[in-house]
């Protein structure tokens, strides 16, 4: 995360002086996120703090933090070393649904009910801009590779695009006939693909603004989507609970991963691509071979739906977040021996 160097007035200063004093701490530190005990498939680490459901986890690029929107209104950053709670992020009028990282760690987006895009600086923990621009719940966020810029999804049916320095708003993307749940950057930045209630995966070229292929086989809404780490792919998590991986060039299925027993909320690849995972309210989360499509481990212990899910840049954890009002660090470093 980045550190500012700018002055607040007295008692804010006293604040700011405290918390990079915490952060520093955090930074010299010589452990590393692969060292830390505990959290394993059996054993997750629990972070606790949230006042209602957790809709949507991320974690920084380094790995070293992870950043949750919750239905309490807050976006909550944590140290994932320690779990220990760094700051709250008020403002929202509505409830949180997606958070993401810039990938540089300076800034986390978040998108919520109040029909708001937040961005957010992630050591003084102020709210940098508002984006007002969707007519409806915003229900997904991600950052472009290179920082640039935000893209959005909303139930107001569209993708949009802003400028993250400017805050100005750049490009609408029409085309889906209901709610956009989810969208994701392809690794280059060239594409985004989006995720609907009107059951399609649509990709689409970022200079153009046009369609480059709608994808067309989920029976039910698709509430989650990604890239695979070499753009390759694109996997789907949906309502008719099933995992979907597609072709990037083609727009063709490659294959259907079947066992989730209730909907499929959200989907993240792992960084070497060899497997993703789910999260669904059959109160499961689900690791995939992509290459077979097998299940290799089923994360079990939650009371109440998962919401979100997401790889750490290392692959060793899955972070996830649920209506039981916690975040969990699952270990998932020897996948294949359980």
């Amino acid at each position: 995360m980045a550190v500012s160097t700018k002055r607040k007035n007295s008692s804010k200063s006293k604040s700011n002086s405290k918390t990079r004093k915490q952060f520093k701490k955090f930074r010299k530190t010589k452990k590393n996120i692969r060292k830390m005990k505990g959290g394993n498939g059996n054993d997750p680490k629990v972070f606790t703090g949230h006042t209602s459901d957790v809709l949507s986890v991320s974690f920084s690029s380094d790995g070293k933090y992870i950043c949750s929107g919750s239905y309490d209104k807050t976006v909550k950053l944590w140290a994932t070393l320690t779990g220990n709670l760094i700051r709250t992020l008020n403002g929202h009028t509505g409830g949180v649904i997606c958070v993401s990282f810039s990938p540089d760690g300076e800034y986390v987006c978040s998108g919520s009910r109040d029909f708001t895009v937040r961005l957010w600086n992630t050591e003084t923990g102020e709210t940098v801009r508002t984006l007002n621009v969707h007519t409806g719940f915003v229900k997904s966020v991600s950052f472009s590779p290179d920082g640039r810029y935000i893209c959005s999804g909303s139930s107001d049916e569209t993708v949009r695009f802003w400028d993250v320095e400017t805050g100005l708003f750049v490009r609408t993307l029409n085309g889906h006939e209901s709610g956009v749940n989810s969208v994701s950057f392809s690794p280059d930045g060239e594409y985004v693909c989006s995720g609907s209630d009107d059951k399609t995966v649509r990709l689409w070229n970022t200079k153009t603004g046009k369609t480059v292929h709608t994808l067309n086989g989920h029976t039910d809404y698709v509430m989650s989507v990604s890239f695979s780490p070499d753009g390759k792919y694109v996997c789907s998590g949906s309502d008719d609970k099933t995992v979907r991986l597609w072709d990037a060039k083609t727009g063709k299925t490659v294959r259907t991963l079947n066992g989730h027993r209730s909907y499929v909320k959200s989907v993240s690849y792992s960084p070497d691509g060899k497997y993703v995972c789910s999260g669904s309210f059959d109160k499961t989360v689900r690791l995939w071979n992509t290459e077979n499509g097998e299940t290799v481990r089923t994360l079990n212990g939650y009371t109440k739906f998962v919401t979100s899910v997401s790889f750490s840049p290392d692959g060793k954890y899955v972070c996830s977040g649920s209506w039981d009002e916690t975040v969990r660090l699952w270990n998932v470093e020897q996948i294949e021996e359980e």
